[in-house]
């Protein structure tokens, strides 16, 4: 190689554009929207006000390796991780659950953690006096799963058992999207619904069982709500009551619903994806 080839070569180098700096990464997740649940956002990263207890399952950092043991009866705290498939986002994320069973409201204690740290945390609980009154049940998280159009989806299932035979188990599917550095609640779908009466006694008819089930069609939701319901129906699609409670069977309550309320009888109503469902604040009930 000549020298002349060798200088052209040197200089070429170094008129080269560096290469351009690595984005910078981005501000932790933080989860908005959850309020329209009646939940309440307790804190952000840096402090959380909650009882001793509390404060002790939700640390400002986990690992992803930490191995959660099962509660050893219904009336002992649980806690559980819940891994969310959060579209385009640069580290893990993580929703820990906490559950403090109550008598009969629970309180359900929900942290963050991107990266491993801790973001913010929420709580809900399922009193009338924070819920404008509506009788809600006790949520726990059983899914969360990819949902359409780069979207998330958390399934919440709930239930609640009255004194005088009252009870309603209920399954929401809340669609989040990813908005700038935050994590947002888009819409509420009532997966399903069963809703079993109080026996006030003295009445000829034994209470009634009704029946919702809640999907998406053309851009709408339409909702099916059957009552009453047989026992039998609900055993027929693949669910049982048995001692006054409701078990799935062999068949998810979801597909249970559907099954129950594609009878013709069934009162049909609709809502846009925007409007609040009876679970949310803001909600209208249908003209």
């Amino acid at each position: 190689m000549g020298p002349w080839l060798g200088l052209a070569i040197l200089m070429a180098a170094s008129s080269a554009s560096p290469a351009p700096p690595a984005p910078s990464p981005p501000s932790p997740l933080r989860l908005e929207g959850l309020d329209r649940l009646y939940f309440v956002r307790v804190s952000a990263a840096e402090r959380l006000t909650a009882p001793a207890g509390v404060s002790a399952l939700l640390p400002p950092t986990i690992a992803r390796s930490a191995r959660l043991a099962n509660p050893a009866s219904p009336d002992d705290v649980s806690v559980r991780d819940v891994s969310l498939p959060v579209p385009g986002w640069p580290r893990p994320v993580v929703l820990r659950q906490v559950v403090l069973p109550g008598a009969r409201i629970d309180e359900l204690w929900l942290a963050l953690y991107d990266g491993g740290r801790r973001s913010e945390v929420w709580r809900f609980q399922a009193r009338p006096d924070l819920t404008d009154g509506k009788l809600l049940p006790n949520y726990r998280i059983s899914d969360a799963r990819p949902g359409d159009g780069g979207t998330l989806v958390l399934d919440l299932a709930g239930s609640m058992y009255r004194p005088q035979g009252g009870w309603w188990v209920h399954g929401r599917a809340v669609t989040l999207a990813v908005r700038g550095e935050a994590l947002v609640v888009q819409h509420v779908r009532g997966a399903y619904g069963f809703i079993h009466d109080y026996d006030r006694g003295g009445d000829a008819d034994p209470p009634a069982l009704s029946v919702m089930a809640e999907r998406e069609v053309e851009g709408r939701f339409e909702r099916r709500e059957l009552s009453p319901v047989s026992l039998a129906a609900i055993r027929a699609c693949g669910g049982d009551v048995e001692d006054d409670q409701l078990e799935p069977g062999p068949t998810d309550l979801e597909t249970v619903a559907a099954c129950v309320t594609r009878d013709p009888r069934s009162k049909v109503t609709w809502r846009r994806l925007d409007e609040p469902s009876f679970a949310e604040r803001g909600y209208k009930p249908p003209d």
